[in-house]
């Protein structure tokens, strides 16, 4: 017996499944991967390894200082919703710990888990008051990110992450992987090669985020304290750090790039010295974004100031 002829209407109706099949299964296989980053440096990883695979939603806003973070609804919407988190632990953002612990084994990497993290450094000697700066419990240093070879780390973390998340890309991201870090590379053999042949090698800063810096390149980091944006100077303080300044030679004293000049111009003028600015590249303005910025642009300018504040001559 032949088989009956399908009637138009069945004809219709499995045309339409079919070309409901035919739009739905792309849109699956193609939606990119929701991930939620803890800060800037952290974003910038993200977008550069995940490259169109990934959809990134940075929880802290632009300017924002990132361990003062609490989440917006909005972004906490956005962090639950993710299929990955890419966050620091270790009481650097308290508001993302606590949500995160809520999702699914796997799904959120604390990413100074693959690091090791150095013990935060003392202040000058003599200074009254509190460093200004983020320490994690155990007076750990979170600022992994300013060391470029540290960052990379970070990096490797990131792409091992969005592999096992979504393991069909997985060569995207190797091999977007490994031109960021190359460039990373680059970036720490520029710094090496700069900051070799300094006269100074003590890093006086008034914000405690660049250890891991001092610690790659040779320096010392002596950070102040007692001196923050929102108070005057202690007299005290800058007595012992105009002492400290001469002793070791120090000829410029390095502040974080959104403390106000006013408070520069003070401890210039009373410790005898200059003033530079560092940028911890964490709370990126968004203008400076908007203009192209991004972590090489800003640690190259950082580089800059330190080879002119530590009168280096070029290796």
């Amino acid at each position: 017996m032949r088989p009956l002829a399908p009637t138009a209407a069945g004809l219709l109706a499995l045309a339409l499944l079919a070309g409901c099949g035919d739009s739905e299964e792309p849109a699956t296989a193609d939606a990119p991967l929701q991930v939620a980053v803890a800060f800037y440096p952290v974003e910038e990883a993200a977008r550069r390894v995940g490259g169109d695979r990934v959809e990134v939603t940075n929880l802290t806003p632009p300017g924002v200082a990132s361990h003062d973070l609490e989440l917006t609804p909005t972004a906490a919407a956005a962090l639950e919703e993710a299929d990955l988190v890419l966050y620091l632990g270790g009481g650097f953002q308290r508001s993302v710990e606590r949500a995160v612990g809520n999702r699914a084994e796997g799904s959120s990497i604390d990413l100074l888990g693959s690091v090791d993290l150095r013990t935060v450094d003392d202040a000058v000697p003599g200074v009254v008051g509190e460093v200004d700066g983020t320490e994690l419990a155990g007076r750990r240093d979170p600022h992994v990110w300013v060391d470029p070879a540290r960052y990379a780390e970070m990096v490797e973390a990131v792409r091992d992450g969005l592999i096992a998340a979504d393991p069909g890309d997985a060569d995207t991201y190797r091999t977007n992987a490994e031109v960021f870090l190359g460039a990373l590379r680059d970036l720490d053999r520029t710094f090496a090669r700069e900051l070799a042949g300094c006269r100074g090698r003590v890093l006086v800063t008034s914000h405690a985020a660049f250890g891991y810096l001092a610690d790659r390149y040779g320096l010392r980091q002596a950070p102040i304290a007692g001196i923050t944006p929102n108070e005057e100077p202690d007299p005290r303080s800058l007595a012992a750090t105009a002492r400290y300044a001469k002793a070791n030679g120090v000829t410029t004293v390095f502040f974080e790039t959104l403390v106000p000049r006013k408070l520069a111009d003070t401890v210039a003028r009373e410790i005898g010295a200059r003033t530079d600015a560092l940028d911890p590249v964490e709370g990126i303005p968004q203008e400076q974004l908007d203009a192209g910025a991004d972590y090489a642009s800003i640690q190259r300018d950082n580089l800059r100031r330190l080879v002119k504040g530590l009168a280096c001559t070029a290796g």
